[in-house]
């Protein structure tokens, strides 16, 4: 029988109802709400944190990586269970932060909390133990009846149990009465992964606003803390003329900016228009085909890396994360 260690970060599949109604981080063992996890793999249960993945930060992903290093050679897997709405985040992040993988890392969580009627959370974690156990190689999302490629993974529905989808690639797997992998998964190798726990997190995500007099990235020109900044596109990574300036200010004094594309299929090309390519011009960055997700936690771990040179960190393909 493999052993899997269980990782609890919170989210709602550990939640619970406050006094006020609202859910808050519970501190229930969820491994003993669902007892039949015995029956497939020898479980260790580890509590890192117990809290609202909205709350999730660089610190905390750390704290993962460095309990899966510390027990790696012990376990045939990893779970992780989290909250939903950052979970693509904590999935990308994963992904940089542990290379050269071989074992699955499997991240899942709930819709409802297991108090609920009908909570999805029992089946989400007893398929992820199982496909922990598999034949998979890399960072997934196990959800609903989906297993995808954390890199790719977004989260596209707030009520629906397959709350997330992986547009630009196709899914790992599918569940069903039993787990069937597609042959596009890294398959599980033995390997010696390289751990990376040096990042920058002085990182931002700036929208643009249609219509909008008002030009977000001069706040950016005024924070000499700032190190990277994400700026979403329209289309293919096309940018309104009035931030070009602020754009060509930044990254000459040494702010990476980079562009992705604000639609969840296809890929950011800033050369196709001149509105994109203007912004290569004032010296922007394209994502190609990564998600904001992906790019942002990219952009993160390869600003970490002191010694290393940004690009090519940043356009090198880790885990299938781009194609």
């Amino acid at each position: 029988m493999k052993k899997i260690l269980i990782i609890d970060t919170g989210g709602t599949i550990s939640q619970e109802k406050g006094d006020n109604g609202t859910l808050k981080p519970g501190v229930a063992d969820i491994v003993k709400i669902v007892p039949r996890l015995k029956e497939i793999a020898e479980i260790k249960y580890k509590l890192i944190e117990r809290i609202d993945s909205t709350n999730m930060t660089q610190d905390i992903r750390v704290k993962i990586v460095k309990e899966i290093e510390s027990s790696y050679r012990e376990f045939d897997g990893f779970v992780i269970t989290h909250g939903t709405d950052t979970m693509p985040d904590t999935a990308c992040a994963l992904n940089y932060m542990i290379q050269d993988l071989g074992k699955p890392i499997v991240l899942t969580g709930a819709q409802l909390p297991m108090f609920a009627p009908g909570p999805d959370g029992t089946n989400n974690l007893f398929y992820s133990v199982k496909a922990a156990t598999d034949d998979i190689g890399e960072v997934v999302i196990c959800f609903g009846d989906r297993i995808l490629r954390g890199n790719r993974s977004l989260k596209e529905n707030v009520e629906g149990f397959n709350a997330f989808n992986s547009p630009r690639a196709p899914f790992i797997g599918n569940l069903g009465v039993n787990i069937r992998l597609n042959e596009n998964r890294i398959k599980r190798y033995e390997g010696s992964p390289k751990f990376f726990t040096n990042f920058e997190d002085r990182v931002v995500v700036i929208n643009q606003l249609s219509g909008s007099s008002l030009n977000p990235l001069e706040w950016c020109e005024d924070r000499v803390d700032i190190k990277g900044i994400i700026l979403i596109g329209y289309g293919t990574g096309n940018i309104q003329k009035q931030l070009l300036g602020s754009i060509k200010k930044l990254t000459s004094s040494g702010v990476k900016v980079v562009i992705v594309t604000s639609c969840v299929k296809g890929s950011t090309i800033i050369e196709q228009y001149e509105t994109g390519f203007a912004a290569k011009e004032a010296g922007a960055l394209s994502a190609l085909d990564l998600s904001v997700h992906a790019a942002s936690q990219k952009m993160i771990y390869s600003l970490g890396q002191k010694n290393s040179n940004f690009e090519q960190l940043f356009y090198q393909r880790i885990g299938r994360d781009m194609d």
